[in-house]
């Protein structure tokens, strides 16, 4: 992928809504902690999360956190905060996806907004043989201890899924890219499933049938408004690395027995083929270097699975011969597939 759209050559600190702080400060005191020196080590001043749409740096948003965590000797802390947290808390973007008419609509409308949120981020869907994984992850190479953020966001994103299957709804699955905590049993309670840890990206795991139900609280004038205000957004940030997190989403989304074509990743976004043409000419992105970092991403979470067999992946990959899934994996790598596997096994 060209140098543009890897998020180690971004200097500038990625930015989060605060309303993704909404109620921090009550659960930080909850659990005996102290907010001054909580908010002071993490370099926030409370009055910055006053409103939901001032901006806050997302590393110290992260510190935030994983100061709270130690300075309560509660590690679960994130975890707690993101299970209570419902989608209107998260601002704008909780409003995007309940306004929207259903569930499979308010991810959509979740992902492509997604960037007017939070920068530096990746999220998207990921199929992977009829189950859905959304997957999450910090892409700032410098927000080293995030722990607390990954946990508390896939529990911000299972009441999305509430919001329209009901509150018994649950994932499949859950995996999270932190190695597993010395309590990690109350994270399967807290999901009501099973949760893995050291992979690749944050992720929950549903059923395809799930993005039919139907958004309660559907509603076409509020989404209106939302929609003015998050893309006046994107189009004041027009982050490269975030335009091109949202394609290769895209793309990981359709990639299968076809590979998705410049035209057809254009449609869906909603863009004429010219415009999406010149915005990536604008950036210095390659159609093609994205789709191959949508592809090479998408390889390594299908080799997480060491059930799936290879010939499998490449299909899903868009690959007719596993000979030429195994050139393309080697030249990400250096290592072929079956030895990359036994590396990982051991």
């Amino acid at each position: 992928m060209s140098t543009i759209a890897d998020s180690s050559e971004v200097t500038a600190p990625a930015k989060v809504l605060s309303a993704a702080a909404d109620g921090a400060a009550q659960i930080f005191e909850a659990n005996g902690g102290c907010l001054d020196r909580i908010f002071g080590d993490a370099g926030i001043m409370q009055e910055e999360l006053d409103s939901p749409v001032s901006e806050i740096n997302l590393s110290q948003y992260c510190k935030m956190f994983e100061t709270a965590a130690a300075q309560t000797h509660n590690d679960n802390i994130g975890l707690q905060f993101g299970r209570h947290f419902q989608p209107q808390q998260l601002g704008m973007l909780g409003y995007s996806a309940i306004s929207s008419p259903t569930l499979a609509a308010g991810l959509r409308n979740m992902e492509t907004f997604f960037p007017a949120h939070q920068e530096q981020t990746s999220f998207g869907l990921i199929q992977d043989d009829g189950i859905l994984w959304l997957s999450y992850r910090i892409l700032d190479p410098r927000i080293r201890n995030r722990r607390q953020d990954a946990e508390l966001s896939l529990g911000m994103f299972c009441n999305v899924f509430r919001a329209a299957l009901g509150d018994d709804w649950a994932p499949l699955e859950v995996r999270f890219e932190h190695a597993a905590p010395e309590n990690a049993h109350e994270h399967e309670t807290a999901f009501n499933a099973p949760v893995v840890f050291n992979r690749r990206t944050n992720a929950i795991a549903f059923r395809r049938s799930d993005l039919d139900a139907k958004m309660p609280a559907h509603d076409p004038y509020l989404f209106s408004m939302v929609k003015a205000f998050m893309e006046s957004r994107c189009k004041t940030s027009d982050d490269p690395v975030d335009f091109a997190t949202v394609v290769r989403n895209e793309i990981k989304m359709q990639l299968g027995s076809s590979i998705p074509s410049l035209c057809e990743i254009a449609s869906i976004l909603g863009m004429p083929s010219l415009s999406f043409q010149k915005r990536l000419r604008k950036h210095g992105l390659s159609y093609n270097d994205i789709l191959r970092a949508a592809r090479h991403e998408l390889a390594l979470h299908y080799m997480d699975d060491p059930s799936m067999p290879l010939t499998e992946i490449a299909f899903n990959l868009g690959y007719s011969e596993l000979s030429a899934f195994s050139r393309a994996f080697r030249n990400w790598t250096g290592m072929s597939p079956q030895r990359y596997r036994r590396v990982s096994a051991n």
